[in-house]
């Protein structure tokens, strides 16, 4: 029997079909799983870490442990690791269904901080209010747990060591000269990595034994878990691995845990387009007196291919409406005129410039230049040092867990293609250490042990150009154990605390409290927004400290995690191998 039902986007783009298949056979009864004994967790006190900041508010309740883990698994002779875990325990232990196993994403994001922010965030939720008033209920009847990635500070931290070259932005710069830095950047992120011996089991797979191990050593009878992004593709691996332990798990903005690693970064390529051409290049060809950017969207699309390559890097991501795209080209030609104009000047070209004859308009573009000033002035070259702990777990973490590009020409043709067909992305995600990484050093189970799981709750944004809602249909269609809430209009990456639509907050708390599903596999979520403007990013409920709280936990999850690499912290020049960091 199988369902089938079409998903179309406001902007006619997108059409699904959502289907309830048979389970394949194939591997399902071949995958096999290593052998392990609970283990001794030793608690204290918070005392290091950013979950420590929030000892005050969370009180006894929260707890930071340590525990032993094998470095391999499989081959548990090879050694051992630490591992931390940040619990938040249930206030009135008669109330206490389980523990909730929380992760922000990343790979690489602080799932400890994570932890005690929701924790707080569900503390503080309005308890009368009908959209949020659940959350409240969660952390009554559940321990909120985290289990800090191996890799990570606080639990075996990965050190990777680096120098890299000056290089420019590749979307913008196909030069035979910046290809071939762009290319010795990718072989010396990935050499100085694989220089610490603990890198072939900086996996998720490895990752998913390690919190299989504390779930058993917390003697807990399921798996309980919420994950964004990166979180979700844990979750996945876990559900896939371990079918039977997975009691409700929360996948939010999920990665497509039907592909590669190397997949999901490519298809923000057309997500990021698409949604370039519903807010800037259409609106701008529908009035071109008014815009001045062209008669077409094709035209349209050459202003943005010829921006100077730091001023495209600088918009990627944040091309909202026409008058966007109108501030970045007056930026780009400034520079190109004059490649010596510095942030000084053209602060205070910005201030004398008229955009346009329209007061509103120009308004607006003086605005989203002084926004993207920083940006564009960030500071950019060559570093040597450590890279941050972040950055060392994107290049790590995706290369060992899934087949990808492994020649260097083969993947500047990708990148040539990405970069003709989709100029409105951003050049991070086309760093790709995996081409010289010589992976995988795992095995991703396969996904029809996922369709056995427990009850699966997907959420996503009809607009997420981080992990684009192609893949969270895929997901779907291949889990008939799954039921998928769709924000129509949202663009938000992270959509649970952070909108006010009850179709999301309260159908998610309620899954998580009492198990209840949505009665639909696919339920569509209106929200109330012009669909050629952004989603809202700031909702209106619960008090000023509570929606203070709400933009911490979008800063620690819903960022673009492979921007980081790019970031000015990236590398930590001057460090040393230090576990503390």
């Amino acid at each position: 029997m199988s369902m089938l039902r079409h998903f179309v986007t406001t902007a006619g783009a997108i059409s699904a079909a959502v289907i309830a298949a048979p389970l394949a056979a194939s591997r399902t009864d071949a995958f096999a799983t290593p052998e392990m004994q609970p283990q001794t967790i030793t608690w204290t006190s918070c005392h290091t870490g950013n979950v420590a900041l929030l000892a005050s508010e969370l009180g006894d309740r929260l707890r930071c442990g340590t525990l032993t883990a094998p470095l391999d698994h499989h081959r548990p002779e090879t050694g051992n690791i630490t591992l931390s875990v940040v619990r938040i325990a249930v206030a009135d232990s008669t109330k206490r269904q389980g523990a909730l196993f929380v992760n922000p994403g990343g790979p690489g994001g602080d799932a400890g901080e994570f932890a005690g922010m929701l924790a707080a965030f569900w503390l503080d939720a309005p308890a009368a209010d009908p959209v949020h008033g659940d959350k409240r209920r969660i952390l009554d009847q559940f321990d909120i747990v985290a289990v800090i990635p191996r890799g990570m500070p606080g639990s075996t931290p990965l050190v990777c060591q680096v120098n890299l070259p000056r290089t420019d932005f590749i979307m913008t710069d196909r030069s035979e000269q910046n290809v071939a830095a762009w290319d010795l950047v990718g072989r010396r992120l990935s050499e100085g990595c694989r220089a610490d011996p603990r890198y072939p089991f900086i996996s998720t797979e490895q990752t998913v034994y390690d919190h299989e191990l504390v779930r058993r050593s917390l003697g807990e009878p399921v798996f309980n878990f919420y994950g964004v992004s990166y979180g979700t593709w844990l979750g996945a691996w876990y559900g896939a691995t371990y079918p039977a332990k997975v009691g409700r798990m929360v996948l939010d903005s999920p990665m497509d845990f039907t592909a590669t690693f190397e997949e999901n970064h490519l298809a923000a390529g057309p997500a990021l387009q698409e949604v370039f051409d519903r807010r800037v290049a259409r609106p701008a060809a529908a009035d071109p007196a008014r815009y001045g950017l062209g008669a077409s969207e094709t035209a349209v699309r050459d202003v943005l291919r010829q921006l100077v390559p730091r001023v495209h890097e600088a918009w990627v991501r944040r091309f909202d409406a026409p008058e966007d795209l109108m501030a970045a080209k007056t930026a780009s030609d400034w520079l190109r005129a004059d490649p010596s104009l510095d942030k000084a000047g053209m602060s205070a070209g910005i201030d004398a410039w008229v955009y346009s004859e329209d007061s509103a308009l120009n308004r607006r573009a003086r605005a989203a230049a002084r926004a993207a000033l920083d940006r564009i002035f960030a500071p950019s070259g060559a570093e040597a040092g450590r890279l941050s702990a972040r950055s060392a777990m994107i290049t790590t973490v995706p290369c060992n867990d899934t087949v990808a590009t492994a020649d260097a020409g083969q993947w500047q043709d990708v990148i040539a293609r990405q970069a003709r067909d989709y100029p409105a992305r951003s050049s991070a995600g086309l760093m790709n250490p995996c081409v010289f990484s010589h992976g995988p050093n795992a095995v991703k189970p396969p996904v029809d042990r996922l369709a056995r799981a427990g009850r699966i709750l997907i959420l996503a944004s009809e607009f997420d150009t981080i992990t684009p809602i192609a893949g969270a249909v895929r997901m779907i269609n291949a889990l008939p154990n799954a039921k998928m809430l769709v924000l129509r209009g949202g663009s938000d990456h992270m959509l649970f605390a952070m909108t006010e639509q009850a179709c999301i907050e309260r159908s998610t708390a309620r899954f998580l409290v009492d198990g209840r599903t949505p009665t639909s596999q696919l339920t569509e979520c209106l929200v109330d927004v012009d669909p050629a403007r952004p989603a809202p990013d700031a909702p209106t409920g619960g008090t000023a400290a509570w929606q203070a709280r709400r933009a911490q936990l979008r800063e620690i999850a819903g960022g673009d995690a492979l921007a980081a690499l790019f970031s000015p912290l990236a590398v930590r020049s001057g460090d040393t191998a230090d576990a503390s960091e």
